[in-house]
């Protein structure tokens, strides 16, 4: 986490956490979302193996699967998306082949979520592991604590 807490600016912020997660968890694709564009959805700033700029509108990523990520407020996996009920039919959810995924909320300091760490593999289902949760929600942490530093 020095690298993370070494930046100086917002974006080095979420550079150096993707960085730490494709080091660390090795994700097929990844993407930190922090703050809300004018239509109000998560802002992509930084993406591995997904264009940070068109994820949303090019049908990339599920939103369905997005969305329940910032419902559930914690970090989550999820083992295999085509055999949830959830997202299984969901058309997203099968056009991007989704199977693995991992995401984690970054809370400011009020507690109320302002990003999302995500990570998926269409490769494999079971990609990532339970024990991988309390390390997104300290890098989680890690970020928001840096940002509001850099205020």
């Amino acid at each position: 986490m020095d690298r993370l807490n070494q930046a100086k600016t917002p974006t080095e912020v979420y550079q150096a956490a993707l960085d730490l997660v494709l080091e660390r968890l090795k994700p097929e694709r990844a993407l930190i979302f922090y703050g809300y564009d004018a239509q109000e959805q998560l802002a992509a700033q930084v993406g591995h193996n997904l264009d940070p700029k068109t994820v949303l509108d090019m049908g990339d990523v599920s939103l369905g699967i997005l969305q329940d990520a910032m419902e559930a407020g914690e970090a989550k996996m999820l083992v295999d998306a085509m055999q949830d009920p959830r997202f299984g039919e969901r058309t997203s959810a099968v056009l991007s082949g989704i199977r693995s995924v991992l995401s984690c909320p970054i809370r400011d300091d009020g507690g109320e979520i302002e990003g999302l760490i995500y990570l998926d593999s269409r490769i494999q289902s079971a990609a990532f592991k339970q024990a991988d949760l309390p390390w997104l929600n300290e890098l989680s942490l890690a970020i928001q604590n840096r940002l509001t530093a850099l205020k």
